[in-house]
């Protein structure tokens, strides 16, 4: 019986007894229990007792493992992906080197590019499977015959052209180049084979896949402390698009603050491609009226190659930066270099 339910009954005993009575039952109780006990005690050895391992205490884990979990798994997905990655680039500037110009006598001329390419947007019917020719010196690729394009164009080309006119000698430019075609093939599709590019290229893909579904998992576990917010902190720190131009770019820059992540500054080097756009005809405005940015393209017409290709290499640079570069014109909005003409 417990302490508390002796009390109980003493107090609930006679009311007619006097309090001296009810008081000495109470210590009889109370004395009876240190009695009991005290020869519990002695009956336990002591080294017993002194040896008597007291109960570990229950490590829980963090609240945020799971987020801590996931981080690591991203790491080690980005680091196989790179390492794909680097083993495919290798590969295929081997394969390039290896398998040496373009025979030239394959470039098509602008006439069937333009007739036959999926680039100038044709009749699907008329798309034929061409090379792209990549030229060290120039940033847009030539078009070149394969010999199942040749094959396809010499089937269609009445269909296409007529019986009459430049039909015939079409038909036997094509049939001429088919010799060449088939032996640059061969070659192309041995030092491919050679050089493992579709595995490493499938290797790549599966890696890079990977990589996608662990960073996926990552955005959808919520954190639940500072330090797992931190995990996020670092995961969109890592990326470009907090850079500049988007809404959450100030919670971004609040949660570092917050965690203390250090956030990387864009290494971009925008002064130096805005006077080259400039340089080039074209122009960046600042439109108050709704309160954007306005990127004025230079002209093209009667430009050189050269001098469209440098145009189409800082537009491309425009949008691989676009980030940064709205990043640092965000505080120049009131600068009369950019106001509107």
């Amino acid at each position: 019986m417990s302490l508390r339910m002796s009390i109980k009954k003493l107090i609930r005993r006679d009311p007619t007894a006097s309090l001296r009575d009810r008081a000495a039952d109470l210590r009889a109780s109370l004395s009876r229990r240190t009695v009991v006990a005290g020869t519990v005690a002695v009956a336990v050895p002591l080294p017993a007792l002194a040896l008597a391992p007291s109960p570990a205490p229950q490590v829980q884990p963090h609240p945020d493992q799971d987020l801590f979990d996931i981080e690591a798994l991203c790491a080690r997905a980005d680091d196989a992906e790179k390492a794909a990655g680097a083993a495919h680039g290798a590969a295929y500037a081997a394969f390039r080197a290896a398998l040496g110009p373009f025979p030239p006598e394959l470039l098509m001329t602008s006439w069937e590019a333009q007739t036959f390419s999926p680039f100038y947007g044709v009749r699907a019917s008329r798309r034929l499977p061409i090379r792209l020719v990549h030229h060290d010196d120039r940033l847009n690729p030539d078009f070149g015959w394969t010999g199942e394009a040749l094959q396809r164009a010499i089937g269609t080309a009445v269909n296409l052209l007529g019986r009459g006119g430049q039909t015939p000698h079409m038909i036997r430019r094509w049939r001429s180049l088919l010799p060449a075609a088939a032996a640059y093939d061969a070659r192309y599709d041995e030092l491919r084979r050679q050089f493992r590019i579709q595995a490493l290229a499938d290797e790549y893909e599966d890696a890079r896949k990977t990589a996608g579904r662990a960073h996926g998992l990552l955005r959808r576990t919520p954190a639940k402390t500072v330090e797992g917010l931190a995990v996020h902190t670092r995961a969109l720190a890592s990326t470009t698009w907090y850079e500049g131009g988007s809404p959450y770019t100030i919670l971004l820059q609040s949660a570092a603050a917050i965690t203390g992540v250090a956030l990387r500054q864009p290494d971009f080097d925008v002064p130096a491609w805005l006077s080259a756009w400039e340089a080039a005809g074209g122009r960046v405005e600042y439109r108050a009226e709704r309160a954007e940015w306005a990127f004025i393209h230079p002209s093209t017409d009667g430009a050189s190659l050269e001098t469209r290709d440098r145009i189409r290499g800082l537009y491309n640079e425009k949008s691989s930066n676009s980030c940064a570069i709205h990043l640092w014109l965000e505080p120049r909005a009131a600068d009369p270099r950019f106001a509107r003409a």
